[in-house]
């Protein structure tokens, strides 16, 4: 939910009259609870978690899997309500919307085509130590997760330096299947001494590290608010030379026409049974926030708008014109669909 969230996520969770939380206790509850009313159900399998960030209408004392299966075998089939077409229309056009920026074929380097070429090279059962900042919510829009993968990340989007170290973790822990750490170059600057853990062990990571002279993620939070950006700028570093020092072979790619065969270089090198690490040049952009969509009820229907703090720092706009100023001109407000599929409040 929020600002790591899909598009379609945001709005339908800013439509929804009632909201199960299935053993979560996600950062950014108390802002996104506030959003609307709603009934809200809780699972989870520790009481003192019942009513933490909502007044809760019921609490269930389970775990979550269980509680799952149970409810799964006392459901009933039913036809597919409007909520549900018009948020899988949504989500259909979500997807394409980025699987088309993972493809782009020229101008300069940005990090959906990094996943683009991570997805191509990861193994079935391929595991992710994934670092705090933009990584986090690209990983999660991006990355081709399945259930014989695994992932982990810093639950609770603050702890920078996370990746390395979990990537270190996840080859101890599986040590014949392929193994990545995913991070920024503030993230990373934080901990790279550790690649030296990774050459003493001959631990065969693949370490990404998605360069862009900037905190993205903390940028991003001070762009909602009136002020002038500060401490997020960052100095340049040659993290190929850096991890040349620290005996991994180091890749640096500055252009899309690199990509491929920089990716292909270290699937190589990790198959040898050496860590290896990219430097990816890319763009400071930052993806869509979603979190900045805002739903209400005008007349007996759903309205879409962009949030107030939003438009105070970049100006007033409407849902298509935020879109497109997120290469996003072909996606719709909720409410298109609403409209197509009949949903009312």
């Amino acid at each position: 939910m929020n600002r790591a969230a899909s598009k379609v996520g945001d709005e339908a969770f800013a439509a929804a009259d009632l909201v199960i939380a299935l053993g979560t206790n996600f950062p950014f509850a108390n802002l996104v609870y506030r959003s609307h009313d709603f009934k809200f159900v809780s699972i989870d399998i520790d009481a003192a978690n019942f009513g933490r960030h909502h007044y809760l209408d019921l609490g269930i004392l389970s775990d979550s899997g269980s509680f799952l299966k149970k409810a799964l075998e006392r459901s009933e089939a039913v036809a597919p309500q409007p909520f549900y077409q018009a948020s899988v229309a949504a989500m259909k056009d979500w997807k394409a919307y980025l699987e088309r920026l993972m493809q782009k074929a020229d101008g300069p380097l940005e990090f959906e085509q990094v996943y683009r070429e991570i997805n191509h090279i990861s193994d079935a059962n391929a595991v992710y130590g994934i670092d705090v900042g933009d990584n986090i919510i690209n990983s999660f829009r991006f990355l081709n997760f399945t259930s014989e993968k695994k992932w982990t990340i810093s639950a609770l989007f603050a702890t920078m330096g996370y990746g390395l170290p979990a990537s270190i973790a996840g080859q101890f822990g599986f040590p014949n299947r392929q193994v990545f750490n995913i991070a920024g170059d503030g993230a990373f600057s934080m901990v790279m001494q550790d690649l030296t853990t990774q050459v003493k062990y001959q631990l065969p990571i693949i370490n990404i590290i998605t360069s862009n002279n900037s905190l993205n993620f903390i940028k991003s939070e001070q762009e909602d608010l009136v002020m002038n950006f500060s401490g997020v700028d960052l100095y340049e570093v040659d993290f190929a030379k850096v991890a040349e020092g620290m005996g991994v072979e180091g890749i640096t790619v500055k252009t899309l026409e690199e990509l491929p065969a920089a990716f292909d270089r270290a699937l190589e090198v990790s198959k040898s049974g050496k860590p290896v690490l990219i430097d990816a040049k890319i763009t400071d952009k930052c993806g869509i926030p979603v979190e900045e969509l805002e739903l209400d009820i005008v007349d007996g229907d759903f309205v879409e708008k962009i949030s107030t703090g939003y438009q105070e720092t970049h100006g007033q706009m409407s849902p298509e014109e935020f879109f497109a100023a997120y290469d996003g001109q072909e996606l719709r407000p909720i409410t298109a669909y609403f409209k197509e599929y009949g949903v009312k409040p």
